[in-house]
C-alpha cells in the first residue's frame, strides 16, 4: 500500500512536470509568433512606405531630377553639328540611409573625379535630406568604380550634358549652358526655351553660319593678331540677305570649360563692344552728301590746310594739300574734305540720315549680348564735324556692317540674322539706288588706288574702305608715340551686285618691319581681308571677276 502511494505520487509529479513543460513551450511559441509577426509587420510597413507612400519622394526632395534637360541640336547652314546633348550618368546620394558618413566620404574622395572628403562629408551630414548630387556627368569608368565600393545610399541617374563640338570656334555666337543645360549666353540663352521644349528630338536649330568659312576666318584673324601683336580682333562675313555667314571675336573661350575662362575672353567684340569707327564712317558721310543733293561726285572741297576745332586740329594723314573732288576726298580718305562735305549738308540733314541708317539704335540680333551705341548728348557743329570722319560716336561692328550693307545693297535696309533662310523683315530704302551705285564705284576705287590696295584679289571686283581710329587715352587720344588704335576694313563683293560684306578689325596692332613701322588699317586690316578673301571666294563660288572700267570715278581722280 505504501509502495503504491509513493509510486502514485511519483507518477503525479512526473505528469505535472510534463504539463508545465508543455505550458512553457506553448507560451514561448506564442511569444515567438507575436514577436515574429511584429517584425514582419514592421518590414511590410517599411516596404509599403518606400514603394507606395514615398513613391514620389524625388519630386519633393530632389527637384533636379525633374529638371534634367535634353536640348535640341544646333547646326550650321549645311547641317554640320555645332552643339548637342549627350547621355551621361550623374552620381547622387540619400544621406538618410548612409550608415557611416566619414567612411563613405573617405572612400568616395579617393576617386579623383569626385569632390573632396570634406565636401562629400558636408553633403552627407544632413540626415533629413533624401537627395544630394555628388558629381554630375561622370564617365562610365568612374561610375563603375563608385559602384564597386558598394556604399548603401549611393546611386546614379541618367543625365544630359551639353557639348560644343568645335570648342571655342563658335563660342561667342552659340554661347554656353550651365551644368543643368540652361543657356547662359549667346544662342543657347536666347533660344533656351525653344531648344528645351522641342517635341521632335530630330528637330534642330539651323544657324546661318558656315563651319568652313568660320574656321578660315578664325585662323586668319589669329595669324594677324600674332603678326601685328594686337590685343585682339574681330571679323564678320554677312550676306546682303542679312544672314551672318561667319563671325569671330578674339580672344575667345571654350564653352565646354567655362569655369576656366575669364570675362575678357567671353566679351563679344562684334556685338557687345562699341568703338569709334574712324574713316569707315566716311561711307555714310559721302552717301548723305550724294543722296541729299548737297554734292556730286565732281564737287570740289578745299583740303589745303588743317581745320582748327577748339584746341584740336583736324588734319590729313599724308594729305594731298590741295582741293579735292568728292571722289578724291573719299578714295584718299581726307579728314579735312570730310568736314567740308558735312558742312555742305548741315547738322539737321546729318542727324536725319543717321537716324535713317539706324546708327542710334541697338541692333536686333538673336543673341542677348548687344551693345548700345554711344550717341552725343548734344548734336552741335563740332559733333557734325568730328562725326564726318568717324569720331564722336561709338557703334558696334555688327551695326557698322549692317549699315554699310544697306548702303551698298541698292540702298535697301539689311537686317542681320544668325538664322538660316530668315526672310528680310524690311524693304525700306535708306539711300537711292543711284547713290548706292556711286558709293560702290568709290569703294572699288579705294581698292584700286587708295588705302585698300592690300585687300584686293586679282581678277575679283572687291570693294572696300579702311579706317583707323585712335582710342581715348586719359582726356584725349594720346600723342603720336603712344597712340593706341582700332584699325578697320569693310568691303564687299561682287561690286555691281554685292552678295557679301566683310568686316575686319584689329585692336591696337603694332607696326612691323614689313609695314615700315606703320600701323594704320591699310597695312594690317586690309591685308588680313585679302588673306580671307583669297580662301573664302572659291568656297562661295560667285564667279566674281573684274568687269568694270570705272570711268565714272577715275575721271575725277588725279593719282598724284
Amino acid at each position: 500500500m505504501k509502495g503504491s502511494f509513493f509510486e502514485g505520487f511519483a507518477l503525479w509529479r512526473k505528469t505535472q512536470s510534463h504539463a508545465g513543460l508543455m505550458e512553457s513551450l506553448r507560451v514561448r511559441i506564442i511569444v515567438s509568433c507575436i514577436f515574429g509577426t511584429a517584425i514582419f509587420a514592421g518590414i511590410s510597413y517599411r516596404l509599403a512606405d518606400l514603394m507606395v507612400l514615398e513613391e514620389n519622394w524625388p519630386k519633393k526632395v530632389a527637384p533636379h531630377q525633374n529638371e534634367i534637360i535634353r536640348k535640341a541640336d544646333i547646326t550650321d547652314r549645311n547641317g554640320a553639328l555645332l552643339a548637342t546633348s549627350i547621355t551621361t550618368a550623374s552620381c547622387h546620394a540619400d544621406p538618410s540611409v548612409i550608415i557611416d558618413v566619414n567612411e563613405a566620404a573617405e572612400k568616395l574622395s579617393r576617386i579623383r573625379e569626385l569632390p573632396s572628403a570634406k565636401v562629400i562629408r558636408q553633403k552627407l551630414s544632413d540626415k533629413s535630406k533624401h537627395f544630394v548630387w555628388l558629381a554630375r556627368h561622370i564617365t562610365p569608368q568612374v561610375q563603375e568604380r563608385v559602384m564597386d565600393l558598394g556604399i548603401p545610399g549611393i546611386d546614379f541617374q541618367k543625365d544630359y550634358k551639353r557639348v560644343y563640338i568645335h570648342g571655342n570656334l563658335f563660342s561667342h555666337i552659340i554661347g554656353c549652358s550651365d551644368i543643368d543645360g540652361n543657356g547662359v549666353s549667346g544662342i543657347e540663352k536666347k533660344f533656351n526655351e525653344k531648344l528645351v521644349n522641342h517635341n521632335d528630338l530630330n528637330k534642330k536649330l539651323i544657324l546661318s553660319l558656315d563651319l568652313r568659312i568660320q574656321s578660315i576666318m578664325h585662323e586668319e584673324l589669329q595669324k594677324s593678331i600674332n603678326t601685328f601683336k594686337a590685343i585682339g580682333g574681330n571679323v564678320i562675313l554677312m550676306a546682303t540677305s542679312g544672314e551672318i555667314i561667319a563671325m569671330v571675336s578674339l580672344p575667345d573661350f571654350d564653352p565646354n570649360d567655362v569655369a576656366n575662362t575669364t570675362s575678357i575672353n567671353m566679351f563679344n567684340r562684334n556685338t557687345l563692344g562699341v568703338f569709334e569707327p574712324g574713316s569707315t564712317l566716311k561711307i555714310l558721310n559721302v552717301a548723305i552728301a550724294l543722296d541729299s543733293g548737297a554734292a556730286k561726285i565732281n564737287s570740289m572741297f578745299d583740303a589745303t590746310t588743317p581745320i582748327k576745332l577748339g584746341r584740336h586740329t583736324i588734319s590729313d594723314f599724308r594729305g594731298k594739300n590741295r582741293a579735292l573732288t568728292l571722289a578724291e576726298a573719299f578714295v584718299f580718305s581726307s579728314n579735312i574734305a570730310a568736314v567740308q562735305i558735312a558742312k555742305k549738308f548741315g547738322i539737321a540733314v546729318q542727324k536725319m540720315y543717321m537716324k535713317k541708317f539706324g546708327i542710334m539704335d541697338k541692333v536686333q540680333l538673336e543673341i542677348p549680348e548687344i551693345g548700345t551705341p554711344i550717341i552725343p548728348a548734344r548734336w552741335t557743329e563740332a559733333t557734325a564735324m568730328t562725326l564726318s570722319y568717324g569720331y564722336g560716336i561709338s557703334i558696334s561692328p555688327i551695326q557698322l556692317t549692317s549699315i554699310v550693307s544697306s548702303i551698298i545693297n541698292d540702298g535697301k535696309r539689311v537686317q542681320p540674322t544668325l538664322l538660316r533662310n530668315r526672310e528680310q523683315a524690311s524693304e525700306e530704302q535708306v539711300v537711292s539706288r543711284k547713290t548706292s551705285s556711286i558709293i560702290r564705284e568709290l569703294m572699288r576705287a579705294v581698292i584700286c588706288y587708295g588705302t585698300g590696295k592690300k585687300a584686293g584679289v586679282e581678277g575679283m571686283d572687291i570693294i572696300g574702305k579702311t579706317g583707323t581710329s585712335y582710342k581715348i587715352c586719359g582726356k584725349g587720344y594720346g600723342n603720336a608715340s603712344n597712340r593706341a588704335r582700332i584699325t578697320t576694313f569693310i568691303g564687299g563683293f561682287p561690286k555691281d551686285k554685292p552678295r557679301y560684306v566683310l568686316l575686319v578689325m584689329l585692336d591696337d596692332p603694332k607696326g612691323t618691319d614689313d609695314t615700315y613701322g606703320f600701323a594704320t588699317a591699310g597695312w594690317n586690316a586690309a591685308p588680313t581681308a585679302h588673306n580671307i578673301f583669297q580662301q573664302i571666294l572659291p568656297i562661295l563660288d560667285n564667279g566674281i571677276r573684274n568687269q568694270e572700267s570705272m570711268l565714272q570715278v577715275t575721271q575725277y581722280i588725279k593719282l598724284n
